[in-house]
């Protein structure tokens, strides 16, 4: 039974790595890991259970830590979604806004966006528009004076 443990281990670690490669995120790699240290631990302790689920507990768990903190933290140096560049932006009215209907297109930076008034009003075709802020997929404009 003590040998037995070493490929139960071993399956583990195999059957972890499958899934690993399968899936999407990076989560079954650190019990993988785990798995192959308790393999490890009942070569030489063959008859040292606790021992061995303690190993795999401990090192899956703590590889679980660190290695979401190092692969999920938030890297400030991300690019931010392009849909935002245009907060602050001067753009034109291409078809008239009217929120009640829910119509209006504007052109900013050479691209066109569907567009609601800050304040409700109707923004005729033409006129110059400031974008505040992005609500779902619109502009949020107002008229700039």
């Amino acid at each position: 039974m003590e040998q037995l443990m070493i490929y139960i281990w071993g399956i583990i670690a195999f059957v972890m790595i499958i899934l690993e490669l399968v899936g999407t995120g990076i989560f079954e790699v650190w019990f993988a890991i785990g798995a192959a240290a308790a393999a490890v631990v009942a070569w030489f302790f063959p008859a040292n259970y606790a021992l061995q689920i303690w190993t795999f507990i401990i090192v899956s768990g703590v590889l679980l830590i660190i290695g979401t903190i190092k692969f999920y933290k938030h890297d400030s140096n991300a690019t931010p979604n392009p849909v935002y560049s245009i907060i602050g932006k001067e753009g034109v009215v291409t078809k008239p806004i009217d929120n009640v209907s829910g119509t209006g297109q504007i052109m900013v930076k050479g691209d066109t966006w569907s567009a609601k008034s800050a304040n409700g009003e109707n923004i005729p075709e033409g006129t110059k528009v400031n974008v505040l802020e992005i609500d779902g997929v619109k502009a949020v404009v107002q008229i700039i004076n």
